[in-house]
């Protein structure tokens, strides 16, 4: 499984540097001189506090211009880590100094410690009484991860599981993971420092994803389609699905034939799908500032409703869709559904 650490040229300087020059027993490090500028992780103005897979427990404060400063309250038996500040990709991660050997061999996810993130994406401590976690075992059927308390879901394409880890366990957890790599920095043993103990290999953030448009259109190249002035114009393309909301700023006028084949009383999309795959085939990007503007939002769109208000249907009413997509003149028919004897 790729590891969905950010690898920017900063945190790996970064840590590698530290880990270059080792880290000498200290007290909790109070946070620099120069907060970094917030995403807003949470209340705008207002102090948040996460707790980290360590134990830690870190507190943003404002510092005024949006910007965010972090202190770090340690756990029990952690008094005497020394915690380092990154700003990175626009963020801030609390990075404490057991832990970098750990990020620096790509056996622990960088995300697990940007504060702001955790904290916007709803991980923080008033809002989150656990962490999300994908680990990874050194051998199929491990079991290092029971002592994690909370919910978990098997991953046996990477050999691991996904983890809803009670963040009263984590200190407890990290501490049982990590005593080897402690031994061996003890004993400056390098080549041992950037293991986990307990039968785990890497550790991950189970991050929250969203879909997003704006991406995906340029992932095939689309705007550079558009910037050549081929967005779709003139196409007929036939969407056959659950209708369409017409009103939907993204569709508002684009829709240039509906037909309903099912039992329904009327072409109007009560399921959603149907609305979705429309906009994402020809929307205007209006609901987000042209930001998730569809593929060719210059194309014709007709709309043939084959799946009833449940969203299911029946053979003959996408045949009959089908037969009516190509008598209109319909270059391309998008169907996304499929049964039970389908290819679909």
């Amino acid at each position: 499984m790729p590891s969905p650490v950010r690898r920017t040229a900063a945190v790996l300087a970064g840590v590698l540097a530290l880990t270059a020059v080792g880290v000498s027993p200290a007290a909790a490090a109070p946070p620099g001189p120069d907060p970094v500028p917030s995403r807003q992780p949470g209340d705008q103005g207002r102090a948040a506090r996460v707790t980290l897979i360590t134990g830690d427990v870190v507190e943003l404060a404002p510092a005024g211009d949006g910007r965010y400063a972090a202190t770090v309250r340690p756990a029990a038996g952690r008094e005497r880590i020394t915690f380092h500040t990154l700003e990175v990709d626009g963020g801030l991660r609390v990075l404490p100094s057991d832990a970098v050997p750990l990020l620096a061999a790509g056996k622990l996810d960088a995300d697990l410690f940007d504060v702001e993130e955790l904290i916007a994406d709803g991980y923080g401590d008033t809002k989150s009484t656990s962490l999300p976690l994908i680990v990874k075992y050194q051998q199929l059927g491990d079991t290092g991860v029971r002592m994690l308390a909370g919910n978990s879901r098997p991953l046996t394409s990477i050999g691991g599981a996904a983890l809803a880890a009670d963040k009263s366990t984590l200190a407890g957890f990290w501490r049982a993971q990590t005593a080897q790599v402690k031994q061996a920095a003890q004993t400056r043993q390098a080549t041992q420092v950037a293991t986990f103990g307990g039968g785990i290999d890497r550790i991950w953030l189970d991050g929250r994803v969203r879909p997003a448009l704006d991406r995906s259109t340029a992932q095939i190249g689309a705007p550079a389609a558009w910037q050549a002035g081929i967005d779709g114009h003139g196409v007929k393309v036939a969407v056959l699905d659950t209708g369409v909301d017409a009103t939907h700023p993204d569709l508002a006028g684009r829709i240039k034939q509906a037909q309903n084949f099912t039992s329904s009383a009327d072409t109007v999309d009560r399921f959603g799908h149907g609305t979705h795959v429309a906009a994402t085939v020809g929307g205007t990007g209006a609901a987000s500032n042209g930001s998730r503007r569809g593929v060719a939002p210059g194309a014709d769109l007709l709309i043939g409703k084959v799946l009833g208000d449940d969203g299911s249907g029946y053979e003959s009413w996408i045949i009959a869709g089908m037969e009516w997509a190509a008598a209109e003149g319909a270059t391309v028919v998008n169907m996304s559904l499929g049964g039970e004897a389908s290819d679909g």
